[in-house]
């Protein structure tokens, strides 16, 4: 008798929860949910490079729009706003190497930031929290999260990815109940327009 109560105890304190639940997802969405990318030829990607467990600082200035000395890929791929964690790609079909080659940056697989992998320490590559071979010729999606680093144990990756940045989704409007990211203008390939220019939206 005393188990049945406490289950129907249980039930009476769940239920309400529930409903609140429900009403808030009916009146105001998914919290968890994405929103579709209004422009999928402006797509965003977080990202950390970690060398011997270091966090590499990519928001210095030197690393922003405009002040590179390749100027075509870092008109479609690069940095802005002194955010250093969020690649801004304006271009369908530009690779992770570009976007580090827009920074005056060399990579390869098996080399980045002069350090090369070796029976000792190597570069690992993490994709949404998996782990992929490095392949600097990677194409990401929209709000994908991509971890390089080296000379990392399987402990100290875990702790890399829990460091990892979710702010893609905010340049890229799938996330509006975190509010709108900075203003930034429609910058595009000619032949591969912006779909809506963000100043509309």
């Amino acid at each position: 008798m005393e188990k049945m109560y406490t289950s129907r105890m249980t039930t009476f304190r769940i239920f309400p929860s529930l409903c609140a639940i429900l009403l808030l997802t009916a009146c105001f969405g998914d919290p968890l949910r994405r929103a579709e990318n209004p422009d999928p030829n402006h797509t965003h990607a977080d990202f950390a490079v970690y060398i011997n467990g270091e966090f590499i600082d990519f928001s210095d200035n030197e690393y922003m729009s405009g002040l590179s000395t390749d100027e075509y890929l870092h008109k479609y791929l690069h940095l802005h706003d002194n955010v250093g964690t969020v690649v801004h790609r304006h271009k369908p079909g530009l690779t992770l190497g570009e976007f580090f080659g827009s920074l005056g940056l060399n990579a390869t697989n098996d080399c980045f930031m002069d350090k090369c992998s070796d029976e000792s320490n190597q570069w690992r590559m993490f994709v949404n929290g998996e782990e992929v071979p490095v392949n600097i010729d990677y194409v990401f999606t929209d709000i994908d999260q991509i971890l390089l680093t080296y000379g990392a144990n399987d402990e100290t990756v875990q702790e890399q990815l829990q460091k990892m940045t979710d702010d893609a989704c905010l340049y890229s409007r799938t996330c509006p109940q975190r509010g709108d990211p900075p203003a930034e203008n429609c910058i595009a390939d000619p032949s591969v327009p912006c779909v809506v220019p963000l100043d509309d939206l």
